[in-house]
């Protein structure tokens, strides 16, 4: 990742289609070179701004230019390069567990003293 580049939010938005089906995109916004840019990481397709604000307006205008020019019979998906998508999922992890980064004293003791009792850990798939 280039060091000018401050991940700053990961989004996830939904194109609503015909006959009541939609698409979900996910898309980056980062600050790089004294503004903000935000990527369609599903189409591939990015826009800027001075503003958070300003990029999200931008980015509408671009998926439908894009829609618009895809060829009939292209594939819709054009995938961003995965040093995107890792910003992105980083961002949502992080996201996810703002809450859950600090634990208190009673919490560690109630943990410990499960693991000292049972010997060991249970793990399930999610």
């Amino acid at each position: 990742m280039d060091v000018s580049m401050k991940p700053i939010e990961a989004l996830t938005g939904v194109l609503k289609l015909y006959n009541n089906r939609s698409i979900q995109l996910n898309f980056l916004i980062t600050f790089e070179s004294d503004a903000f840019y935000i990527r369609c990481l599903d189409f591939g397709i990015m826009s800027c701004g001075k503003t958070i604000e300003e990029c999200k307006e931008d980015i509408q205008e671009a998926i439908l230019i894009y829609l618009e020019d895809l060829p009939e019979g292209q594939g819709l998906f054009s995938p961003s390069p995965p040093q995107y998508w890792q910003m992105f999922y980083e961002l949502q992890y992080q996201a996810k567990h703002k809450d859950k980064q600090t634990i208190s004293t009673q919490e560690k003791q109630t943990l410990l003293q499960f693991l000292e009792e049972t010997g060991s850990l249970a793990l399930q798939h999610a």
